[in-house]
Protein backbone atom coordinates (compact mmCIF):
# COMPACT_ATOMS: atom_id res chain seq x y z
CA UNK A 1 0.00 0.00 0.00
CA UNK A 2 0.90 3.63 -0.71
CA UNK A 3 0.48 5.79 1.74
CA UNK A 4 -0.02 9.55 1.36
CA UNK A 5 -0.44 11.28 4.87
CA UNK A 6 -1.21 15.19 3.98
CA UNK A 7 -1.91 17.58 7.12
CA UNK A 8 -4.94 19.91 7.22
CA UNK A 9 -4.75 23.48 5.73
CA UNK A 10 -4.01 26.04 8.04
CA UNK A 11 -6.62 27.90 10.29
CA UNK A 12 -6.53 31.53 12.58
CA UNK A 13 -5.50 28.40 15.48
CA UNK A 14 -2.40 27.66 13.46
CA UNK A 15 -1.55 30.77 13.14
CA UNK A 16 -2.10 32.49 16.79
CA UNK A 17 0.01 29.30 17.85
CA UNK A 18 -2.98 27.69 19.58
CA UNK A 19 -3.69 24.03 20.80
CA UNK A 20 -6.65 23.28 18.22
CA UNK A 21 -6.95 19.67 19.15
CA UNK A 22 -11.14 18.42 18.99
CA UNK A 23 -12.04 22.32 18.70
CA UNK A 24 -14.17 22.05 14.91
CA UNK A 25 -12.59 25.41 13.49
CA UNK A 26 -12.52 26.23 9.90
CA UNK A 27 -9.62 26.83 7.90
CA UNK A 28 -8.21 30.14 7.44
CA UNK A 29 -7.86 32.41 4.06
CA UNK A 30 -4.36 30.96 4.37
CA UNK A 31 -5.56 27.63 4.57
CA UNK A 32 -8.07 27.97 1.87
CA UNK A 33 -5.33 29.13 -0.61
CA UNK A 34 -2.88 25.89 0.65
CA UNK A 35 -5.46 23.66 -1.39
CA UNK A 36 -5.30 24.27 -5.30
CA UNK A 37 -1.66 23.29 -5.01
CA UNK A 38 -2.09 20.26 -2.77
CA UNK A 39 -5.15 19.49 -5.53
CA UNK A 40 -2.80 19.79 -8.61
CA UNK A 41 -0.15 17.29 -6.70
CA UNK A 42 -2.49 14.56 -5.95
CA UNK A 43 -3.94 14.46 -9.16
CA UNK A 44 -0.38 12.61 -9.75
CA UNK A 45 -0.89 10.02 -7.21
CA UNK A 46 -3.50 7.45 -8.61
CA UNK A 47 -5.48 7.69 -5.67
CA UNK A 48 -7.59 4.73 -4.86
CA UNK A 49 -9.14 6.05 -1.99
CA UNK A 50 -9.52 9.34 0.46
CA UNK A 51 -9.28 9.08 3.94
CA UNK A 52 -10.11 11.98 6.99
CA UNK A 53 -10.84 13.04 10.14
CA UNK A 54 -14.25 14.26 10.40
CA UNK A 55 -13.53 18.27 11.25
CA UNK A 56 -14.71 20.62 9.06
CA UNK A 57 -10.79 21.60 8.25
CA UNK A 58 -9.76 18.15 7.60
CA UNK A 59 -12.86 17.57 5.57
CA UNK A 60 -12.23 20.84 3.51
CA UNK A 61 -8.99 19.93 2.80
CA UNK A 62 -9.66 16.55 2.10
CA UNK A 63 -12.72 17.30 -0.58
CA UNK A 64 -10.29 19.64 -2.52
CA UNK A 65 -8.63 16.79 -3.25
CA UNK A 66 -11.63 15.02 -4.31
CA UNK A 67 -12.76 17.53 -6.46
CA UNK A 68 -10.14 16.84 -8.93
CA UNK A 69 -9.79 12.81 -8.37
CA UNK A 70 -13.80 12.44 -8.50
CA UNK A 71 -13.23 9.91 -5.19
CA UNK A 72 -15.30 10.26 -2.24
CA UNK A 73 -14.03 11.38 1.17
CA UNK A 74 -14.66 8.63 3.62
CA UNK A 75 -14.27 10.23 7.45
CA UNK A 76 -13.05 7.98 10.53
CA UNK A 77 -13.43 9.16 13.86
CA UNK A 78 -10.40 7.95 14.64
CA UNK A 79 -8.65 10.32 12.59
CA UNK A 80 -9.23 13.19 14.48
CA UNK A 81 -7.00 15.02 16.29
CA UNK A 82 -5.04 14.56 19.59
CA UNK A 83 -7.81 15.48 22.67
CA UNK A 84 -5.66 18.29 24.25
CA UNK A 85 -8.08 18.73 27.10
CA UNK A 86 -7.76 22.13 29.15
CA UNK A 87 -5.33 22.79 27.28
CA UNK A 88 -7.44 23.38 23.92
CA UNK A 89 -7.36 27.49 22.89
CA UNK A 90 -4.14 27.87 24.62
CA UNK A 91 -1.03 28.83 23.78
CA UNK A 92 1.37 26.45 22.96
CA UNK A 93 5.41 26.11 23.74
CA UNK A 94 4.82 27.56 27.38
CA UNK A 95 6.67 25.94 30.16
CA UNK A 96 3.46 23.83 31.31
CA UNK A 97 3.47 22.25 27.30
CA UNK A 98 6.86 21.51 27.33
CA UNK A 99 6.68 20.20 30.56
CA UNK A 100 3.79 17.91 29.97
CA UNK A 101 4.77 17.36 26.02
CA UNK A 102 8.82 15.85 27.58
CA UNK A 103 6.64 12.88 29.26
CA UNK A 104 5.61 10.53 26.63
CA UNK A 105 2.83 8.75 28.55
CA UNK A 106 1.09 12.05 30.19
CA UNK A 107 -2.42 13.07 29.51
CA UNK A 108 -3.14 16.46 28.85
CA UNK A 109 -5.92 17.38 31.53
CA UNK A 110 -9.30 16.01 30.84
CA UNK A 111 -7.57 14.95 27.31
CA UNK A 112 -5.58 11.91 25.79
CA UNK A 113 -1.92 10.84 25.33
CA UNK A 114 0.12 9.63 23.22
CA UNK A 115 -0.76 5.68 23.92
CA UNK A 116 -4.05 6.79 23.62
CA UNK A 117 -4.20 8.67 20.23
CA UNK A 118 -1.85 5.29 18.45
CA UNK A 119 -4.66 2.97 20.29
CA UNK A 120 -7.19 4.75 18.02
CA UNK A 121 -4.99 5.44 14.88
CA UNK A 122 -3.20 1.85 14.96
CA UNK A 123 -6.30 -0.11 14.03
CA UNK A 124 -7.43 1.93 11.80
CA UNK A 125 -3.85 1.92 10.07
CA UNK A 126 -3.87 -1.91 10.52
CA UNK A 127 -7.47 -1.96 8.68
CA UNK A 128 -6.47 0.42 6.37
CA UNK A 129 -3.40 -2.16 5.59
CA UNK A 130 -5.52 -5.42 5.22
CA UNK A 131 -8.89 -3.95 2.92
CA UNK A 132 -5.83 -1.44 0.60
CA UNK A 133 -3.41 -3.91 0.40
CA UNK A 134 -2.15 -3.18 -3.32
CA UNK A 135 -4.13 0.35 -3.57
CA UNK A 136 -3.02 4.30 -3.12
CA UNK A 137 -4.52 6.08 -0.24
CA UNK A 138 -4.33 9.34 1.01
CA UNK A 139 -4.75 10.08 4.60
CA UNK A 140 -6.05 13.65 5.36
CA UNK A 141 -5.86 14.73 9.16
CA UNK A 142 -3.72 16.52 12.24
CA UNK A 143 -0.35 17.05 13.05
CA UNK A 144 -0.39 15.32 15.71
CA UNK A 145 -2.40 12.28 14.26
CA UNK A 146 0.42 12.62 11.77
CA UNK A 147 3.22 12.06 13.75
CA UNK A 148 1.38 9.13 15.18
CA UNK A 149 0.77 7.27 11.23
CA UNK A 150 4.58 8.11 10.54
CA UNK A 151 5.60 5.56 14.49
CA UNK A 152 3.58 3.29 12.85
CA UNK A 153 5.51 3.20 8.99
CA UNK A 154 8.81 3.85 10.62
CA UNK A 155 10.47 3.70 13.78
CA UNK A 156 11.43 7.08 15.40
CA UNK A 157 13.17 8.15 18.49
CA UNK A 158 11.32 9.87 20.88
CA UNK A 159 13.61 12.99 19.87
CA UNK A 160 12.65 12.50 16.07
CA UNK A 161 8.78 12.22 17.75
CA UNK A 162 8.81 15.22 19.41
CA UNK A 163 10.84 17.62 16.67
CA UNK A 164 8.50 16.29 13.35
CA UNK A 165 6.92 19.61 12.08
CA UNK A 166 4.32 18.29 9.46
CA UNK A 167 3.42 21.67 7.71
CA UNK A 168 -0.04 22.58 6.76
CA UNK A 169 -0.84 20.87 3.43
CA UNK A 170 2.80 19.22 3.57
CA UNK A 171 2.28 15.57 2.61
CA UNK A 172 4.46 12.55 3.71
CA UNK A 173 4.14 9.46 1.56
CA UNK A 174 4.84 5.61 2.82
CA UNK A 175 5.43 2.61 1.20
CA UNK A 176 4.01 0.12 3.44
Amino acid sequence: MTLYVVRHGRTEYNEKHLFCGRTDVPLSDIGRSQLPSLAEAARGYNLDAIFSSPLRRAVETAEAVAAVTGLPVMTDDRLVERDFGTFEGQPFDTDEDRDARGNFAFRYPGGESNFDVAARVYPFLDWLRENYRDKTVMIVSHGFVCRIIRTWCLDMTDEEFYSLRHPNTGVLRYDV
